[in-house]
Order: C-alpha cells, then structure tokens, then sequence
C-alpha cells in the first residue's frame, strides 16, 4: 500500500470511529462470477447492499477500470482523489449522504440525513 492509500485508509478509519460506521481494510471482495478483488478497504452499509469499496485516483488500488462494469454486484465503487488522505467530517458525511445507506434501521447513523450532492434543501422537504 502507498503512503497515500495508507492515509486514505487511516481516514476512513478515523471515520468509522467519529461516525459510527463500519469499515474493514484490507477488504476481498467476490464478484458473482466468483473473481476475488483485493481492495484496500470496504465502508459497509453505504453505496449499495454490501457496502462501498474505496480505492484511490492514480495509485495501485484503482479500480477505475471496474467502475460501470459493476451494475449488477453487491458492491458499488469509489475511485477516491488523495484528498481523502486528511479526514474532514463535512466531506466525510456529505460523501456518506452522497453514496445513500443501504443497511439496517438499527445501523443508521444518527447525522445521516440521505441528501445526494446537487440535491437543495428544499427537495429534501417534498
């Protein structure tokens, strides 16, 4: 892992902590076909039923090249730019909204508020 997933990584985890949410890292995920992808690491519960694999813009754990092609998996993917390096609440939690929660009632976050981005307030309100 680089020293720039590495800090991508440790974001995250400082994420799961500060928001209660789950993350895993190193992550291998199986698609229905039975291939294993190794990832750096999944957000669970976000992005789709089996959660969201992170990997990041110009480093070995891209996976831009899968992005589209997943349509029909259990896992969606986000190709992250480095500055996920540096933990940040608000670009954490918009990102989080952004990518919808797919889990239990019982998992939901208290600040999760399902907005996407481009969405106004107002529409939230219809």
């Amino acid at each position: 892992m680089t020293e720039i997933e590495s800090k991508v990584v440790e974001a995250w985890r400082q994420a799961a902590r500060e928001l209660g949410i789950q993350f895993t890292s190193p992550f291998t995920a199986t698609t229905r076909g039975g291939k294993r992808v190794e990832c750096i690491g999944l957000v669970h519960h976000f992005g789709r039923r089996g959660g969201t694999i992170i990997s990041v813009l110009h480093q070995p754990s891209s996976l831009s090249d899968l992005v589209g092609k997943w349509q029909n998996e259990e896992y969606f993917i986000s190709v992250l730019g480095s500055g996920y390096g540096n933990y940040n609440r608000q670009l954490f939690v918009d990102t989080l909204d952004d990518w919808q929660f797919f889990g239990p009632d019982s998992a939901r976050p208290e600040w999760y508020a399902g907005k996407y981005w481009g969405q106004d307030e107002d529409s939230l309100r219809l």
